[in-house]
């Protein structure tokens, strides 16, 4: 139980804190719920009390009502923030200009979309006028399947490094599982 976990539970009668306990603002907003509630600030035991307090989610909507201009404000910084790291990331992308490191990615998608277009297209041309060679067709599509599939896995291999190299470009920490069992075994992964 985590205090996203909370969050859900409460965003139905009160969006403004539900939404806040699930962003970065957590603990600080369950700090403030758990304090509402007569309990310490832990998920676990403010989702004890929501359980067995029938009034326990009367309280939080009080406070959410009283709160609400800053509920809202810290809703919008927090957004704000999210959104600024967005335009960040594309920022530094813009910014390489190797075109062998920020423009082989797209064309490989652009390909791979020309590619399914006329492939769908074709698929469709031979179902309306040429029904008889459809199953052929449908075939050979199936057969493809695997070549597809390796085409899209290092697009998303791809996607997956250059979201990688941004976020190192702004000194984010990685955050995959690799990069976390990385960590707790005392080791930074690459």
């Amino acid at each position: 139980m985590d205090w996203k976990d909370i969050g859900r539970s409460v965003a139905k009668s009160a969006p403004l804190i539900g939404g806040l306990l699930g962003g970065p603002a957590g603990g600080a907003i369950g700090a403030i719920v758990a304090s509402v509630l007569g309990t310490e600030a832990k998920p676990d035991e403010v989702a004890a009390v929501l359980r067995t307090d029938p009034d326990a989610l009367a309280k939080v909507i009080e406070v959410e009502a009283k709160q609400q201009v800053e509920l809202t404000r810290m809703t919008l910084e927090a957004e704000t923030a999210r959104f600024g790291q967005q335009h960040e990331t594309i920022r530094a992308e813009l910014a390489n200009e190797n075109i062998w490191k920020s423009g082989w990615r797209p064309f490989f998608g652009w390909s791979s979309g020309v590619v399914w277009l006329a492939m769908g297209l074709g698929i469709v041309y031979s179902i309306i006028f040429k029904p008889a060679e459809a199953p052929q067709i449908m075939e050979a599509v199936a057969a493809m399947t695997g070549l597809f599939g390796i085409a899209l896995t290092v697009l998303g291999v791809n996607i997956h490094q250059r979201s990688q190299d941004k976020r190192r470009l702004l000194g984010q920490p990685d955050s995959g599982i690799f990069s976390t069992m990385g960590t707790l075994l005392g080791r930074g992964v690459q």
